[in-house]
């Protein structure tokens, strides 16, 4: 269909992060997850949906089986679990700037006073990738 020539779009994005886990939030509404192609690899993030295109290039490291999603009316949260903590990214993404991605200052708390429980993490649901690369990766590499 015609459809395929009509170039996707840069969501809205927005983050934030903690010494263990970053919080990236996309700002599409009332997002169909049937039509929507997710991929999480310890160093990149991929979002496919109907109308809109977005790619990652990790500032550092986080593990896809412990990180997870939640759609919502307004958004679509998500919650990538670092490999290691530690200090805070200098940034999130480290390709070309993204000019749709933004600094989630309702979120964002300093080094220094993020606290363990601030956030609520009911209704995430970790990546269920059908089990790609499940034990099929060897989570050795250091490259």
């Amino acid at each position: 269909g015609w459809s395929s020539y009509i170039m996707s779009k840069l969501p809205d994005c927005k983050w934030a992060q903690r010494n263990d886990k970053i919080l990236f939030t996309i700002n599409i509404p009332n997002l169909d997850p049937n039509k929507t192609t997710i991929n999480v690899t310890e160093t990149s993030f991929t979002f496919k949906s109907e109308d809109h295109e977005l790619s990652l290039d990790f500032f550092g490291t986080v593990d896809p089986k412990q990180s997870s999603w939640k759609v919502g009316a307004r958004d679509v949260a998500f919650v990538f679990m670092r490999k290691e903590v530690g200090d805070y990214w200098d940034t999130l993404h480290k390709g070309k700037k993204i000019h749709t991605l933004k600094v989630d200052w309702d979120k964002w708390k300093d080094e220094d006073e993020a606290r363990d429980g601030d956030l609520d993490m009911s209704g995430f649901d970790k990546f269920d990738f059908g089990g790609a690369g499940a034990g099929g990766v060897d989570s050795d590499d250091e490259d």
